[in-house]
């Protein structure tokens, strides 16, 4: 018995932090004028993408609806996938922004252009496949922006009007929640005015998730977070010079470094990708590079002059039982016979146990029940759980001995 209350005891210390999770990736890349005259560079694409496996893949300098659907139907739905999906392709003034989203993982709600005196920021806003709910209903929106501001040392005020730009519309949108803003900004400071208008003008701040605010250009106290150049020298495209600045970002709302609103960024994944820190002034492929294969460190040197930028989010399912359901539904762990107990029947629900990294362990239906027996060849360990009913959740933690 003194094991069972001690087991009873440990499980309900974790009972208010356990959620059921999934877990998304997003990525922004400046693509380098693709097509342009070298659609080959699909292929270097292609490879960066099946490494990657973005769940979310916002892309700028893209300059045709060729383009995109090279990139949908040659760069993402290859080897036998159809999962991705493409926002209307908006042929705007210069080159454009594009969405490609999982349709496994996402729906897609709306998208928006923003004029700005160069070339339009686009908005994107994208619901999370919770089980059981759908775009009307409780579920986690997302909020993307795509943008690609004015490149150039003197050209920090144009800049800086592109930023306002964006951050007047997000003052007017109704739900400012899991805002996610990136792209190429062409920003050689953290400090120069367009920076401090995309973090700090308006009424919705935007964080660097990283904490990584500074004097980035030729600094290598940043050399694990440049993003551009991929090469020291000028290929038929694009810049040279070797990696020396942080012009590619992914700016957030706090609400997604808090989980305020059902996402939270998981610590140590946002990235350059490719990028070692030991990089500075030199190319992404050259000396060995032991972040990525040799392969996908080559894509990179010859797709674009810029690096990807990417994250990944953890997902709460949003749905919530009614309070009075709450209230009334306690439940307990008996570790001795590996079985959950509620104080009342469950007339019928799904049961799902996951481990901690929000892999599916365990499934069944419970039907007229109040416990429910968690197999034995399972192995021990902490797992996470979760029994919905219709678009009801009630969630907790158990230790298996």
């Amino acid at each position: 018995m003194l094991r069972l209350i001690i087991g009873i005891v440990f499980i309900f210390s974790l009972l208010t932090v356990a959620h059921a999770q999934d877990t998304i990736r997003v990525m922004y890349y400046n693509l380098l004028n693709f097509p342009d005259d070298s659609p080959e560079r699909i292929g270097d694409l292609r490879k960066i993408l099946g490494y990657a496996q973005p769940d979310i893949f916002v892309v700028c300098e893209l300059q045709s609806s060729e383009g995109a659907n090279l990139i949908l139907n040659e760069g993402l739905n290859v080897w036998g996938e159809d999962k991705y999906e493409a926002a209307e392709y908006v042929d705007g003034p210069y080159t454009d922004n594009m969405l490609f989203y999982n349709t496994d993982v996402l729906g897609f709600v709306s998208q928006e252009e923003i004029p700005t005196d160069l070339r339009d920021i686009n908005e994107y806003k994208l619901y999370y496949k919770s089980p059981g709910l759908g775009a009307t209903s409780d579920t986690i929106y997302l909020n993307l922006y795509g943008a690609h501001l004015k490149a150039g040392s003197g050209f920090f005020n144009q800049r800086k009007e592109q930023a306002i730009v964006l951050k007047y519309h997000l003052n007017s949108i109704s739900n400012a929640e899991n805002i996610f803003v990136g792209g190429d900004f062409n920003f050689y400071s953290g400090n120069e005015s367009g920076c401090l208008a995309i973090r700090e003008t308006g009424a919705v701040d935007l964080f660097d998730p990283i904490s990584s605010i500074g004097d980035w250009s030729g600094n290598g106290s940043y050399a694990n977070i440049h993003t551009q150049s991929t090469r020291t020298a000028p290929l038929a495209d694009g810049a040279g010079g070797g990696m020396d600045d942080r012009f590619d970002l992914i700016f957030t709302t706090a609400d997604v470094l808090d989980n305020t609103n059902g996402l939270e960024m998981i610590d140590g994944s946002y990235q350059a990708l490719g990028q070692d820190g030991a990089r500075f002034n030199g190319t992404i492929n050259s000396p060995y590079n032991p972040t990525v294969p040799d392969s996908i460190s080559s894509a990179l040197y010859f797709m674009s002059d810029h690096l990807p930028v990417m994250l990944d989010l953890k997902t709460d399912y949003t749905a919530s039982l009614p309070v009075d359901f709450i209230q009334e539904v306690n439940w307990y762990y008996n570790a001795i016979n590996n079985t959950l107990v509620f104080n009342q029947n469950i007339t019928r629900a799904n049961f799902t146990l996951y481990a901690l990294s929000g892999k599916v362990i365990y499934q069944q239906v419970i039907e007229n029940s109040s416990t429910i027996s968690i197999p034995a060849h399972i192995n021990s360990g902490l797992f996470c759980w979760n029994l919905m009913q219709d678009h009801a959740l009630l969630k907790g933690k158990l230790l298996k001995q």
